[in-house]
Formats: C-alpha cells, structure tokens, sequence
C-alpha cells in the first residue's frame, strides 16, 4: 500500500459522507441507525454501491461469516421473545456491511484520509465559531433562511451540512461560564459538541500516528486541538488526558520523566474545569434516574438520561437478559415495562444491554485484536491507547455502532494481513502528504 498516493474524487468523497453522517445533526444523517428517513437511508446505501463498485469490491467468505453468525444470534433472540424484529437485523446488517466496504476498499489508508477530511471541517468549525461568538443572532438568521434539513432532536436549532447550531433555548447546556464570561461551544458539523469532539479525538490519534507524534511543522495538530478546545466538551477533555499520555509514551526525549508532573499538573486543571468533574457527578445520580422515570411514566415525554445514568439503565437490562440481551425488542427494556419513554446514550451500555455477553465477548475481542494490529502496523507504542479511546468514547456516546467508528473496532475482523508500514523508508514529505 502506497500511503503516499492520492485519493481518488469517489472515495474521498464516501468518506466525506460518512463523517457527516456520523455527525447525526439531522434525520437525514441518522438514517443508517434510525431508518426514519427513507432518502437518507435511499442516499447512503447507493453511495455504498457506487463505492463498492468503483474499488472492485467482492464479497468475501469473512462478511459472509460474520452475517451467518449474526443470523445465528437474530434467530436465537427471536426465539426468546417469540417476536421478530427485521428492522433491527438490517440496521447492523447494513452497518457491518459498510464496515466492511470501507475497510476491503482502503484498508488502512481509510484512517488517513479520514482525518484528512476532518481537519478541514475544524477549519470550518473554527470559523463559523469564531462568526457564532461575535454575532450569534446574525449566524442563526443566515442559517435559518438556508438549513433545508430536518433536525435530528430538539437540541439542534438548524444545520447546513457543514456546520451545526445548537438550540438557542437550551443555551444554558452549550454555554460554557467562567464568573461572567459564557462562551457559546462549538458543536461543528455534529449534534451537539461532544459528538463533533469525539471525533475530533480520533483524528488527533491519526494525526500522532501519521507525524510519528511530531508537534514541530505539524499545523493540522493545531487545528484539530484549537477545535477540541471550543468545544468544551468534558468527553473530549477526558480522552485528551488519555491521548497526551499517549504521546508522551511514544516521543523520545531525554529526561522524560520530568514532564510526568507537567501532565499531573494539566490532568488536575482539566478536571476542575467545571463541566469536567463536578458535570460527571452532578448528572451521576440514581435519584435523577428515578425522577427521569417517574417524570415519563406521570407526564409523558421522552427522557434521555446522562452517559453514567444511561449505562446503570442498560447494566440493568442486561441482568435481565445477560446471555443473548434484548435485541431489537425494545418492549422488553424495564423502563418500558414500567410505562416509561427512556432512550439511553452509553454505547458500551448498548454493548450490554442490547446484545447480551455474545455482544460483549464479539466487542471487546475484537476492540482488543483490532487495537494490537493497529499499533503493529502503523509502528508505535501501546495498543491499549486506541483501545482506551473507543472505549471512553463508548462509555458517553453509542455512536460506536456507526460503520465509522465500527471501523476502529472492527478492522481486524476485516483486515488482510499485510506487513506493516516502514517509515524509515519513506521521505517525511511521503510521510505526511
């Protein structure tokens, strides 16, 4: 694989589509999981088969397996319940199916051009932020006049594909304060801020591993840490705590050990911030679970709890159904039992809840060989960092079902052994173009 070639218009293009259907701001882009939107649904499967085609992709015995065995398990859970869901079959269907395209097409170059791709939407992100802070009022009357897009929930005010603007009544939740100083966060092409830091995290892991984790002559780095930071997001903050040590494992220096109290010292600040630590314990309480579910059962609506509440929801789920979870009978989570509209966020949660231990074996496996293989092959040091990425992520958001991030997870199951990247055989021009 030559990492040094350039990207074809279709395939930076899929990719291109791919990040902005992980941002989910409308229900257009959540079509893969949601289904609720025939065109968006219509739209990324043709742009999949365009894909496929164009990269000559074939069918292989290792999708084949895996969709035997995920009929296997459908049939089993089906059985248990005596009901069928064929929604829920197709949606992983098609999300393991794009995995897979993805991954036979580009192999590891996907990542590149992925975070390739994200750096510009930070550049955008930045400045339609920048124009946000400013003039707030004047942003959301030119987006108003030009979003044709149905948001996705009641947190996104309106979105141009590119950029996302939260909702002007829930100021106080993307407002970051410091005494009197409120800054609105960015939220770039995403749902909410979160969402786009997340996978801001991943392109900086990318990023560390293309520079061979070199800072000096490296601005897409700058970019992507000056975006992170506009979020003021406490999952993005926390993964960064993990990605510095990341770094500072992998550079070569002496006298290493005295920067250990620089990032004690960092790790400290960061978690005083205040939609850091105290935001983790104010919204981690089983009371607000019980108010959350009493609130629905009394008054209706739909309650989403936080990412710690969410997980003790599906934790209990899975006690319920520990071998085979629940799958797409959604009747049988007990807050709908107790008549209460209760949608969670925790993707490991998910993990859990959903698929049971046959998912929890399948995700972590497979999280584990794919995290070994990666640092095999792009040549770096700790493979339990990208592991520990996707899990943090999975713990805040199930975004981690998104044939994106199942990329991350998944590509072991996918990926022909070939030998790793030498880069002492490449000219660092070749390196980072």
């Amino acid at each position: 694989m030559n990492i040094a070639r350039k990207d074809s218009f279709i395939n930076t293009a899929f990719i291109f589509i791919i990040i902005i259907f992980a941002g989910q701001a409308t229900k257009f882009t959540r079509a893969i999981q949601s289904w609720d939107h025939i065109s968006g649904l219509a739209f990324i499967i043709i742009a999949t088969f365009i894909f496929a085609t164009y990269n000559k992709v074939v069918i292989k015995r290792k999708i084949i397996k895996l969709i035997f065995f995920y009929f296997i398990y459908f049939i089993l859970v089906s059985y248990q319940f005596a009901e069928f869901h064929p929604r829920f079959f197709a949606i992983y269907l098609c999300c393991f199916f794009i995995t897979y395209v993805l991954i036979e097409a580009l192999q590891y170059r996907f990542f590149l051009i992925f975070e390739k791709i994200l750096v510009q939407f930070c550049k955008i992100s930045i400045g339609f932020w920048i124009l946000l802070v400013l003039a707030p009022s004047f942003l959301y009357q030119l987006f108003e006049s030009v979003s044709f897009l149905t948001t996705a929930t009641e947190l996104v005010d309106s979105n141009i594909i590119i950029y996302t603007l939260n909702a002007e009544s829930m100021v106080e939740q993307f407002t970051f304060k410091i005494g009197n100083l409120r800054i609105i966060r960015n939220a770039g092409f995403s749902w909410e801020p979160g969402g786009f830091a997340v996978l801001i995290n991943l392109g900086i892991v990318i990023n560390m591993i293309r520079y061979r984790f070199r800072i000096k002559n490296n601005k897409n780095i700058r970019i992507l840490l000056l975006a992170l930071i506009t979020t003021f997001s406490t999952t993005g903050y926390g993964i960064l705590m993990i990605l510095a040590l990341f770094y500072f494992y992998n550079i070569k220096i002496k006298y290493k050990g005295l920067l250990v109290p620089v990032f004690i010292a960092l790790g400290v600040y960061l978690l005083t911030l205040p939609f850091m630590l105290n935001k983790v314990i104010e919204t981690s309480d089983t009371k607000n679970i019980n108010a959350e579910i009493k609130s629905s059962i009394l008054y209706g609506g739909h309650k989403t709890p936080q990412r710690i509440n969410s997980f003790i929801i599906d934790f209990q789920d899975f006690k319920n159904n520990p071998i085979l979870g629940y799958g797409g009978h959604l009747d049988e989570r007990w807050t709908s039992k107790l008549g209460a509209n209760i949608s969670t966020i925790s993707g490991i949660g998910k993990v859990f809840a959903v698929f049971g231990l046959v998912g929890v074996i399948f995700f972590f496996t497979l999280l584990y060989k794919s995290s070994k293989l990666f640092s095999l092959h792009f040549k770096f040091k700790g493979w339990i960092f990208p592991f520990l990425l996707i899990l943090f992520i999975s713990i805040s958001y199930s975004l981690i079902f998104h044939p994106l991030f199942m990329c991350f997870w998944m590509h072991a199951l996918f990926m022909p052994r070939i030998k790793p990247i030498i880069y002492s055989s490449l000219s660092r021009h070749e390196l980072v173009k």
